[in-house]
């Protein structure tokens, strides 16, 4: 889980059990984790997509989608897909042969 989405698991727990409360009282701590890491990607994608010109900062994120065309779902697929060191383009200097 990254660092950000760990953050809102903790944030999610207090919210709901209250401010003294620890990830230990949760009946379901994957489900947590889920939603954490549900919310972090979602904020991620609010951030590159504001980046690229789409919304304001004050806009939810359904306003932004809105906002987006209809092609682009498949480019942040391909955005936010993990990539695979073959993915990444080798530097000239560094090709051999």
């Amino acid at each position: 889980m990254s660092k950000i989405a760990d953050i809102y698991a903790n944030e999610i727990v207090r919210a709901v059990l209250g401010s003294h409360a620890h990830a230990g009282k949760v009946d379901n701590p994957t489900r947590v984790r889920q939603i954490a890491e549900r919310l972090a990607d979602s904020e991620l994608a609010q951030s590159a997509l504001q980046a690229k010109g789409y919304g304001r900062g004050s806009c939810t994120f359904l306003e932004l989608t809105r906002e987006v065309p209809n092609y682009t779902p498949g480019m942040l697929v391909r955005m936010f897909a993990p990539r695979t060191p073959a993915s990444y383009p080798i530097p000239a200097s560094r090709r051999t042969a």
